[in-house]
Parts: C-alpha cells; structure tokens; sequence
C-alpha cells in the first residue's frame, strides 16, 4: 500500500505543486483511482511471487473500502504537514520583511542627520581645487552624485532603471580612477526597459563584489560588463566580471563572509519572490544574474 501511494506522493507534492490547492485536491479523485490500480497491479505480482492464488474480482471490490480508508488517512496527513511548513515559511518571510522595513527605516534616519553637511563640504573642496586639475574637479562632482542618489534611495521605494544605471556608471567612473587601466566597464540596457522601476541600491553591492573580488586581486585587472535585457513582461540582470578567476564553488560563494550576494539574494527573495543565480565559466569568470517583473513608470 505504501509503495503504490509513491506515484501519487510524487504528482501532488512534486509535480504539481505550482498548482492551487483546490485543483490539487480535485485531482485526489483521479489519483485515488491511479493508487487503487497500482495497488492492485502490485498485489497480483506478489501473490504469483509467492505462489498463492491471485485475487478475485470479488476480493477487489472489497479491498476499495480499507484502502480508501488508508489513501485518505496517508495524504490528509501529508496535506496537513504541508499546511503547516508553508504556514511557517511565510510567518517567517513576514517576519523578515517586518525585520528589514525596521532597518531601513533605521538606516533612513541616520542618512538623514545633516546630509547636507557632506554636499556642502564638497562643493567647497571642488571649489578650492585650482582650475588646472579639472579631472579632480569631475571626481568629486561623480563622488557628491553618487552620494546624493544612495541618500535619496533611502526615501524611495522604486525608482527608473536608467537613474540606477547612471549612478551605477558615476560609481564605476570612480573606481576607474582608483584601479586605472586595470578596470573596463561596460553597461548595456535595451531601450525598452530603461523605464522600468526597481528598487534602488539593488545592483551596486553586486558590482562592488565583482570588483571587490574579480577586479581588486587582479594583476592585470578585467572587466566588468552590466547587462539588462527586457523580455516577456521581464527584465533580465547580468553582471559579469574578468580577472582573478574564483577557485570555489556557488555554495562556497553564498557563504562567504561578505553580505552583497547574501543581502541582494534575501532582497530579491523576499520582495518578489525571485532567486538570484550565479554561473562560472571555464576561465572562473563569474556571472550573476537574476529577473524582475517589467513596472514602467
């Protein structure tokens, strides 16, 4: 009984389990069918196996009762069980969700205390700078941007793609001028997405790791390659980067003790249900990529 209930364990709760509950259990009367034939089927071979006689037509008709009786009791059971993990897991995801509003919050706060004081300050260092050294003049312009665009995601839920990608460029102009010719980006979006709405800060931390980890220990340095793409209502994130090859494993990566991937991967998860991938190529080159549903502006 036990090993011909594994074909219906396995459709309900392995196939099908995208599909609502009431369809699911619906199907019960159609798999309740499938477990009795299966039952049977089983019950004819182990009695020829063991040399007594197979059954009637009249013992199959009487076996339905207790065997109904067992299918209901094994799958209400593991229906329950079910109930109850996925009533966990979103109590839990709510609890997070309540857990990183708090923090945010708190994090706004803090952005808030003078902020100004850091853009005047700038602006009066950009103004001492002699008119010569004009590409000084151009880095703390990028640096007062970048840090107007970090302050105001703080307050803002969504905001357009190409705000994203143009503070995105401003950071990377920055660390250009850090590691020289040992950094190249290049930033690609398909037209039809630059309007699209996503949360703010969502790809600088994995940015800051490609450097961090495929740029930085790098000799002769590489490449980082930001790659958004729009297709079937969706908007597709790649960030690649050259360089230093990665020895480790995904796993290895996820449990690393920087919190980008980690933050991002628990950002993605919680707010829109998505997962975030990471593939390394034959040279250890790594891409991180991940979708969003398209919200135009």
């Amino acid at each position: 009984m036990a090993v011909a209930c594994f074909p219906v364990w396995w459709l309900h709760f392995r196939k099908w389990t995208t599909l609502p509950m009431k369809t699911r259990f619906a199907l019960h009367l159609l798999t309740g069918i499938l477990y009795y034939a299966s039952w049977v089927i089983l019950y004819q071979f182990y009695n020829r196996w063991i040399g007594v006689p197979v059954m009637t037509g009249r013992q199959m008709i009487q076996n339905i009762g207790p065997n109904l009786l067992f299918y209901i009791q094994v799958f209400s059971s593991l229906h329950i069980d079910l109930f109850f993990r996925e009533r966990e897991y979103q109590q839990n995801r709510e609890r997070e969700l309540r857990e990183f509003a708090h923090r945010a919050e708190i994090e706004s706060l803090k952005a808030q205390i003078q902020p100004h004081f850091l853009f005047n300050t700038l602006n009066s260092i950009s103004a001492s700078v002699p008119a010569e050294n004009e590409h000084t003049r151009v880095l703390i312009a990028q640096l007062a941007d970048t840090f107007r665009y970090a302050l105001r995601s703080t307050r803002e839920e969504l905001v357009p793609l190409w705000q994203e990608l143009d503070f995105l460029k401003n950071y990377l102009l920055l660390e250009q001028s850090r590691f020289g010719k040992r950094l190249e980006f290049e930033i690609l979006a398909d037209d039809g997405c630059r309007q699209v709405n996503i949360p703010p800060m969502l790809l600088q931390p994995l940015v800051e790791n490609a450097i961090k980890h495929g740029i930085e220990p790098a000799v002769y340095g590489g490449q980082v390659n930001i790659t958004c793409k729009l297709d079937r209502g969706f908007i597709h994130f790649c960030i690649r980067n050259t360089g230093a090859p990665y020895a480790g494993t995904v796993r290895e990566m996820f449990n690393a003790d920087g919190v980008g991937l980690s933050n991002t991967a628990k950002r993605l998860s919680n707010q829109f249900g998505e997962n975030l991938h990471i593939e390394l190529d034959e040279n250890g080159a790594v891409a991180v990529s991940f979708a969003l549903p398209a919200r135009q502006s």
